[in-house]
C-alpha cells in the first residue's frame, strides 16, 4: 500500500533530499538485524518525494465548485481514462492529454502551463529524473494548513558535537491509526497538517527553552510530500 506523508523541515533546510534521507532512514523496513537503527517502528520499504500524492497539496488550494465542474467538463467531453490504475488515473487514449491539460490551464490559469495534476502523465510516481514532483509538493508550512495526510513528521536537528547542530531527525510523528499487536485502530488526530502543527507546539509547550528553540516549527517551515510503501 502507498501512503501520504507530510514531513515539515527547518526553513533554513537547502538540500531537501539529503533531510528526507535524514529523517526516514531509522523507518526502513529494509534495514539489516544489526543495523545501527532500530526496525522495530519501521513502517517503508519505498519512498519518493511527490509520487502519487504529487499535486495534493495544490489541489487542496482550489474551489471545490470549481473542481466538480471541471470533472463535469470531463464527463460532457467523454474524456476516458484506462482500466488498469497505478496511484494516479492514467488518461486514455493519450492523445487526449492537451485537451484536458488545456482545460485545466482554462480553468486554474498559473504563471505557467501545468499539466493537469489528477492523471499520472503530471509526474513521474516513482521520481526518475528528479520528476517525482510537482507545483506545491514543497512549500511553505503556511501554505497548507487545510492539507489532509495518513502520517506526518516534524524534523528538526539531532544532538551533534556538543549541541542540537546535528542531522535532522523526527521529533514528533502522527498517524492517523496504529497498530496495536492484533489490530489498527483509529487515532485521536484528524490527519489535518494545521491540527498536528498545534498538536506539536502542545507537545513541547514543557521543553527547556534552548532545545524548543532548536526544533520549534515556523510558517516558513518546509512541508515535503511524501509518498511511502509498506
Amino acid at each position: 500500500m502507498h501512503y501520504h506523508l507530510e514531513i515539515v523541515l527547518p526553513e533554513n533546510t537547502t538540500d531537501i533530499e539529503a533531510a528526507i534521507k535524514s529523517v526516514m532512514a531509522p523507518f526502513d523496513e529494509n534495514q539489516d538485524e544489526d543495523s545501527e537503527h532500530s526496525t522495530k517502528n519501521s513502517f517503508w520499504d519505498f519512498y519518493v518525494i511527490g509520487g502519487r500524492w504529487a499535486g495534493s497539496k495544490l489541489m487542496d488550494k482550489y474551489d471545490p465548485a470549481l473542481l466538480a465542474q471541471f470533472r463535469q467538463w470531463m464527463q460532457d467531453e467523454h474524456i476516458t481514462v484506462s482500466g488498469l490504475q497505478c496511484g494516479k488515473q492514467e488518461l486514455s487514449p493519450a492523445s487526449q492529454i492537451p485537451k484536458v491539460d488545456a482545460k485545466w490551464n482554462e480553468m486554474f490559469p498559473s504563471d505557467t502551463f501545468q499539466k493537469c495534476p489528477m492523471f499520472n502523465h503530471s509526474n513521474d510516481q516513482y521520481g526518475k529524473e528528479g520528476k517525482g514532483t510537482i507545483s506545491g509538493d514543497i512549500c511553505k508550512l503556511s501554505d497548507a494548513q487545510n492539507t489532509s495526510c495518513e502520517r506526518i513528521i516534524f524534523a528538526g536537528p539531532s544532538y551533534g558535537s556538543g549541541n542540537w547542530d546535528g542531522e535532522l531527525e523526527a521529533k514528533f510523528m502522527l498517524s492517523d491509526d496504529f497498530w496495536n499487536g492484533v489490530n489498527y485502530i483509529k487515532s485521536t488526530w484528524n490527519g489535518k497538517v494545521s491540527t498536528a502543527y498545534e498538536m506539536f507546539k502542545k507537545n513541547v509547550e514543557g521543553y527547556k527553552e534552548e532545545y524548543k528553540n532548536k526544533i520549534y516549527p515556523t510558517d516558513n517551515s518546509i512541508l515535503v510530500t511524501v509518498d511511502y510503501h509498506s
